[in-house]
């Protein structure tokens, strides 16, 4: 019986010895790894911190941190709307492995002008949407579209500058105490023309000329025609009426 138990402690101590041995061994193939010092630049290190950038093209932005001495090429997240520029200090996170993004600029080297940038189209979506410019609103691209089921626009002052201009309206109604049309030439095409004024005026400093099939001038009280010299002429007939013609 005690010699059952001995060989049963011998097995037990081989056990544990082999399962020894066999950590031992992969224990010192670890070691390397166990001993390896962790860098931001093999892709081991978590990156999350301040940075200032340096310089920055159409892709990535060159940030550094000189305190650590550490220099890293990093892109722009997709949720930074808000263009860093050299001198700005700016938020980095991530590794070099997954990638480095500058998630948000903390503070401007330049105030005053903020930019935002998307790569890309932008679709701004609300029930309500306001814009608003304290001293200027500009908008500057190559098209321009507007589309409203109904417009408005109030201003003290109002100036549209376009080398070619094109109006179209079923219906145009245009409201003005003063209207004035200034241009080297003008030209309207009319199906009719209805005017209803008090007064008219009119003064050509060259020759005014009516082409019609017909004429007709009425008044109801006085018509004149006057000239320097006066021809009036029908090729078939002429007629004057009158109670009284007076002539010289």
């Amino acid at each position: 019986m005690g010699q059952i138990i001995m060989n049963l402690r011998q097995q037990d101590n081989d056990v544990r010895a082999s399962a020894d041995g066999e950590i031992d061994a992969k224990t010192g193939h670890l070691d390397p790894l166990l001993q390896k010092t962790a860098t931001a630049f093999g892709g081991d290190t978590h990156v999350h911190s301040a940075f200032l950038v340096d310089a920055h093209d159409n892709v990535f932005f060159t940030v550094s941190n000189r305190e650590h001495g550490r220099q890293y090429q990093v892109k722009r997240a997709a949720s930074c709307l808000l263009r860093p520029d050299p001198g700005d200090k700016v938020l980095v996170s991530g590794d070099v492995a997954g990638g480095l993004y500058i998630i948000a600029v903390l503070e401007q080297g330049t105030r005053g002008r903020m930019i935002l940038q998307v790569d890309g189209e932008l679709a701004v979506s609300a029930d309500t949407l306001s814009l608003t410019g304290r001293d200027r609103l500009t908008m500057q691209t190559d098209a321009f579209s507007l589309e409203a089921d109904s417009g408005a626009v109030n201003t003290k002052d109002w100036s549209i500058k376009s080398l070619d201009y094109t109006l179209t309206s079923v219906e145009l109604n245009v409201v003005s105490v003063t209207s004035r049309y200034t241009g080297d030439q003008r030209e309207s095409y009319y199906q009719s023309v209805s005017e209803t004024t008090s007064r008219s005026a009119r003064y050509v400093t060259g020759t005014d000329t009516v082409k019609a099939i017909n004429i007709d001038y009425a008044a109801d009280f006085i018509a004149r025609l006057n000239g320097n010299t006066t021809f009036i002429n029908g090729e078939t007939i002429m007629k004057v009426d009158g109670k009284q013609i007076l002539m010289g």
